[in-house]
């Protein structure tokens, strides 16, 4: 009878280890950009530059057992200018976040920023008919992805500033 409940045990324990061991551990990436990144149609009349001045950031990435990922951290520094090359009007920022993104299984995620970030939207990308529009936020907003790739911001505290008004 001893001998079985040991049996038991060890089958159980080799049952688990190497579910455990299958998991692995957060990744940690270095996100690259290009040196000059131009954003047409995200202010209603002018496009904005936006020269990646310094870029230290990384994404750590957490996955579930199967090895999609849950949760994402984005850390590290980002400082930007950003032009309107119709009248030269730049302004230089620091963007470093952090930020928490959650995925869900329906394709849809939710980013909690924290800190200082720079958004852009597309025409269309907030709401069916929506201009485009940049703006700077500083303190936490969260945005959810719908997994058509539509954008919501479903709740901010702090400040928010019209890049769009302020370059233009």
């Amino acid at each position: 009878m001893r001998r079985t409940v040991v049996v038991m045990v060890l089958g159980s324990l080799l049952a688990v280890v190497p579910s455990l061991g299958a998991s692995a551990g957060p990744t940690r990436e270095f996100l690259p950009l290009p040196d000059r990144i131009v954003l047409d149609d995200v202010c209603p009349t002018f496009s904005i530059v936006a020269d990646i001045l310094a870029n230290k950031e990384y994404a750590t990435t957490f996955t579930d057992a199967n090895g999609d990922p849950v949760r994402s951290l984005t850390t590290g520094t980002l400082k930007v200018r950003l032009t309107n090359p119709e009248n030269d009007a730049s302004v230089v920022l620091n963007i470093s976040g952090p930020g928490t993104t959650t995925y869900h299984a329906d394709g849809s995620s939710k980013l909690v920023a924290r800190g200082t970030w720079f958004f852009f939207f597309f025409p269309g990308q907030l709401a069916p008919g929506s201009e485009g529009s940049s703006i700077l936020h500083t303190g936490t907003l969260t945005l959810l992805t719908n997994a058509d790739g539509t954008q919501e911001i479903v709740s901010e505290r702090g400040r928010t500033e019209d890049l769009c008004a302020r370059l233009s």
